[in-house]
């Protein structure tokens, strides 16, 4: 499956099935000797194909759909979830099937007062052992499941209990099965990372029901509960009409299981959520106080520029025992500062302290920036030694390139000649000329000359391992050594190891339900690189290495940024040019934490698609992107993976066309499903098996599961911010 698919598209798959399907099995060998007169041969070995049974990683579920504990216009959307195993749904075997591709997952809508027991969970999910639940007695039914051998009879389990009725009327059928789950690729290149499947493949579990909704009129919110459950074993009883005997009730294992909550007005969906997100947002979105002080007098008016420029107030403790306050900017601007010219790295926090003498006030934000470059530093072991390594190397490397320099015979010309793999006298050697010979055999001349002091003279350390030439001979020869340096140093720059309150130093920079953008500032950066590079310095010669070699880490550093979340997500880098201006947002929203997978897209001025050099949650709700360059837009919009499944107001869907090169675009007039094609009029239960021959009937073709689902997509929504520096 190849993953050439352009950002924002996604390709559907019927599914995804093993070659072979989990459970006990044996493997029998038998051999027969025709020459000698002897019983066969026979060895066999038993072996497990594991897969979940009972239980299920819940981290496996990507997204899910509405949000767990959301509120929202649900009662026309088909509840689905998206697992990170593509082969999930197809991994255990369903007896009587008409083909492999049935999956042995369901996922079921009830409310509370459909399910029996687990009054203390909000699900309604009763805690159990394999064995307990294995051990269930009528009048209560369980699934025909034969235990795997590598499942302990005290391995925990969650199960649900409803009555026989409720599950024929509810359940899917067996034939039916196959057409609610499909496979699902997409670019991940606009995700957080998160763990998600490095090929974009994703399995999709679709609901056949719809969430129950308030009565007209009602304002009051319908809960849902949401179960994925196990219908392995229970292929006897998805039929249209099923024989339960003396059963009374279902007892159904249950996967994962979540709640939301139906209104009959937008609260919390992706719509109403990006709408309120661009509603509650002021003063075109930068990162910074949101309000001024009133007054003209200059106290003010520098007070006004200085939150104008993204500056927090904080209380400050000078040494000598004063209390007043200082400035403090984190590394995320809402103005590009102009960079700093130092001619050396900071080698102190003090030496970054910057002192307004007009007002008597501190700007102390390259300090904590040199000062949390040098933490992060000191707390990892690692880096440490391989910074000391590198220094230890280089100063080899120069003194023996020195050496060999100041020799009478060589010159400053001869630099990039030198070769720290030979001895002097290989050097030596190759220079020879009859000159040299000559005087070598000479009688010494005892007359003192002094050295030439013009451009060819031989420098001193200091200039010689600033030369150019020495810089470029001494990064070829050390490459190797600062492939781990540089890309810790990437990490750093883009402020991993930080923690939020350095990024964002009052909460009201950030409330609830906002974006904010901002620049990076370089000059922080910088302060930061330069704590980094500060650990371990012992003497002047260690300080002029460090000030010597910064250039070459830095351009280091930007080359392994530019590359490190493709290399994180494991593939090729789509980009390796050092990032001229880097920009980002913070954006902190249900959105994030109801919609893990948020797609964003950078574009610039000519719509080209910007490169993402971090895309991650900071915390729940919390999404941290940085962009290479400054975008003129900025898209969020829902998932590609985990786009809803239902019909409009109306009940009816947007029929699309399978036909190359126009798939997916929408044809025809919309075409009716609710209640055309439910299992009652009053049900919200959808007939799945009817549905499936009418829209063969409309389109003219024998659907699959893949295109099944394209047809009942209900179309993404997203939101645009357009540029604030334009």
């Amino acid at each position: 499956m190849s993953n050439e698919i352009p950002v924002g598209d996604f390709r559907l798959y019927d599914n995804y099935i093993p070659q072979l399907k989990a459970g006990n099995w044996t493997i029998k060998l038998s051999q027969t000797l025709s020459a000698v007169n002897a019983d066969p041969i026979a060895s066999s070995q038993q072996f497990v194909v594991s897969a979940p049974q009972f239980s299920m990683d819940v981290t496996q579920i990507v997204n899910r759909f509405p949000p767990a504990g959301s509120t929202g216009l649900y009662g026309n959307s088909l509840p689905h979830l998206v697992l990170n195993d593509a082969m999930l749904p197809w991994e255990r075997a369903m007896k009587g099937a008409a083909s492999p591709a049935q999956p042995w997952l369901a996922l079921m809508i009830f409310a509370e007062s459909d399910l029996i027991g687990g009054e203390n969970n909000k699900t309604r999910t009763i805690s159990s052992t394999v064995g307990d639940f294995l051990n269930l007695q009528p009048p209560t039914l369980i699934a025909d499941i034969v235990k795997e051998n590598d499942i302990d009879q005290g391995d925990p389990c969650s199960y649900i209990q409803m009555p026989v009725s409720l599950f024929a009327a509810r359940a899917p059928l067996l034939s039916e099965l196959r057409f609610l789950s499909h496979c699902r690729q997409v670019n991940t290149s606009d995700k957080a990372i998160m763990g998600l499947n490095e090929n974009g493949l994703f399995s999709v579990i679709v609901s056949n029901q719809f969430p129950a909704a308030p009565p007209a009129g009602s304002s009051q919110p319908v809960k849902n509960i949401a179960h994925l459950v196990s219908l392995e074993g229970m292929e006897n009883y998805l039929t249209a009409n099923p024989a339960f005997e003396n059963f009374t009730q279902v007892a159904l294992l249950s996967m994962a299981s979540w709640v939301f909550y139906t209104l009959p007005d937008l609260t919390e969906d992706f719509r109403a959520l990006a709408l309120n997100i661009a509603n509650n947002s002021t003063d075109k979105l930068w990162l910074k106080l949101p309000n001024t002080i009133p007054g003209n007098d200059t106290y003010t008016i520098e007070v006004n520029k200085r939150l104008s420029d993204g500056y927090v107030p904080l209380a400050y403790h000078a040494r000598t025992g004063e209390d007043s306050f200082a400035w403090y900017r984190g590394p995320f601007s809402p103005v590009l500062p102009a960079p700093l010219s130092k001619p050396t790295p900071f080698f102190t926090s003090d030496a970054a302290i910057i002192y307004d003498k007009a007002f008597g006030l501190f700007d102390l934000s390259l300090a904590t920036a040199w000062q949390a470059g040098r933490e992060a530093a000191l707390s990892d072991r690692n880096y440490g030694q391989r910074l000391l390594a590198f220094r230890k190397k280089a100063h080899r490397l120069t003194d023996s390139l020195y050496n060999q320099l100041v020799n009478d015979y060589f010159s400053v010309d001869q630099v990039s000649a030198l070769n720290i793999g030979t001895t002097i006298q290989d050097e030596l050697i190759a220079i020879l000329d009859n000159k040299l010979i000559q005087d070598l055999g000479a009688t010494p001349n005892t007359s003192f000359t002094p050295p030439a002091t013009g451009p060819a003279a031989n420098p001193d350390l200091k200039t010689f391992m600033a030369m150019p030439q020495v810089q470029a001979l001494l990064q070829q020869m050390v490459n190797d050594d600062l492939v781990d340096i540089t890309t810790w140093l990437a990490r750093l720059l883009l402020f991993y190891p930080l923690p939020f309150n350095k990024l964002v130093a009052d909460d009201r920079m950030l409330p609830a339900e906002s974006i904010r953008f901002f620049y990076r500032d370089p000059n922080w950066a910088d302060a930061l690189l330069d704590g980094a590079l500060s650990i371990g310095l012992d003497s002047s010669r260690q300080s002029l290495l460090t000030t010597l070699s910064k250039g070459v880490l830095h351009n280091g550093a930007m080359e392994a940024l530019a590359a490190y979340r493709d290399r994180l997500r494991g593939v090729s880098p789509s980009s390796l040019a050092v990032p001229a201006v880097i920009s980002g947002f913070l954006l902190r929203s249900a959105l994030v934490s109801g919609w893990p997978g948020l797609a964003v897209r950078g574009y610039d001025a000519a719509g080209n698609l910007l490169n993402l050099l971090r895309m991650d949650h900071l915390s729940v709700s919390v999404l941290l992107c940085l962009f290479d360059g400054v975008p003129a837009k900025v898209e969020l919009s829902e998932p590609q993976e985990g786009l809803g499944f239902g019909v409009d107001d109306d009940g009816n869907t947007v029929l699309r066309s399978l036909t190359p090169p126009d798939t997916g675009t929408q044809i025809g007039s919309p075409f009716p499903v609710r209640p055309a094609y439910m299992r009652a009029s009053a049900a919200r239960v959808l007939d799945i098996t009817k549905l499936v021959a009418g829209l063969n009937d409309k389109l003219g073709v024998n659907l699959g599961a893949a295109e099944f689902a394209l047809q009942m997509i209900k179309s993404p929504e997203a939101i645009i911010f357009n540029s604030q520096s334009i």
